[in-house]
């Protein structure tokens, strides 16, 4: 029987995380239309995917929580990101806030390379620049942009720094404990911490049918699949490579932007997404292999 590579699997996990992760764009959009705020659309997806996930760990018979300090920290800068680029967004043009966000890739890997001893090759390298420079296009900041806001430039850099250092914690987390797990701790820590920051549960009075069927898409498409496989991806190519084939999610979002949204794509943009699809390619390029040495033969005794 054929057996994929863990390579192939890898890029098959982090492809169909960006793609869940970039339609939290458009249902993003949806739900500040249907009265929606960030702190309470964060606070029902958590709360959804808690009551999802705990009966599914329960019957599987996997633990719903994991105690460990690393997993607890997680939990913290996962919804410290969150919290950090939505609330940027208000301060910036959307095309900075992606385009800074989306520089976490090389935080990644440099801090990957100190942390894990894993080796940066040139056409890795060579990926991270296409990755960031097609990101750059995508977001459509060759247009020009006005004057920007520092408070939100200091906002969006936390949250990238944020993200990477989620992106480690969770390269080594994979190793000893289910992705369901880590997920479903990740959203009871997460919707524990909201609560702690945002008790104000006014929101629940007007709440409608519309807005409770989008944070539950959110629920299924940004927080379970795109967490599940994109810490599965990170199982099978270690953080650095799976930030790097995230770029996708920018892309991605963009074209289903196109598709829903109506809104347009010009050249310079799809050149840009070319660069990223790329880049994706270099991102999981085998690296030189080592030759391996010819053992000598064993001569016998008393022959030089």
């Amino acid at each position: 029987m054929l057996r994929v590579s863990d390579s192939i699997t890898g890029v098959i996990y982090i492809s169909i995380s960006a793609f869940a992760y970039a339609t939290q764009t458009i249902l993003g959009k949806f739900a500040f239309a249907a009265g929606l705020t960030p702190e309470s659309m964060l606070l029902l997806r958590y709360l959804f995917t808690a009551l999802l996930l705990t009966p599914y760990l329960l019957f599987r018979g996997l633990p719903f929580m994991n105690r460990s300090p690393l997993v607890l920290v997680q939990s913290l800068l996962f919804v410290l990101e969150g919290l950090l680029f939505f609330h940027a967004l208000q301060h910036l043009p959307a095309s900075i806030t992606i385009v800074v966000f989306f520089s976490h890739p090389v935080l990644v890997a440099i801090l990957g390379s100190m942390v894990f001893k894993e080796k940066l090759h040139f056409h890795f390298v060579l990926g991270l620049l296409l990755a960031v420079g097609g990101v750059i296009l995508v977001s459509g900041i060759a247009d020009g942009v006005g004057e920007l806001s520092v408070p939100g430039l200091i906002l969006v850099i936390l949250a990238a720094v944020s993200y990477t250092i989620y992106s480690l914690i969770s390269q080594k987390n994979v190793r000893s404990i289910s992705p369901l797990t880590i997920t479903n701790t990740l959203a009871i820590g997460s919707l524990i911490l909201l609560l702690f920051m945002f008790h104000d549960l006014n929101f629940l009075s007007t709440l409608s049918l519309q807005g409770v069927s989008l944070v539950l898409m959110m629920t299924v498409f940004n927080t379970i699949i795109a967490v599940v496989f994109f810490l599965q991806g990170i199982k099978k190519l270690g953080a650095a490579k799976a930030t790097l084939l995230g770029t996708l999610e920018p892309v991605l979002a963009m074209f289903l932007a196109f598709s829903f949204l109506g809104e347009s794509l010009s050249p310079i943009q799809i050149w840009g997404a070319l660069l990223v699809f790329f880049s994706t390619v270099l991102a999981v390029y085998p690296g030189p292999k080592l030759p391996l040495q010819k053992s000598q033969p064993k001569l016998p005794r008393g022959q030089t």
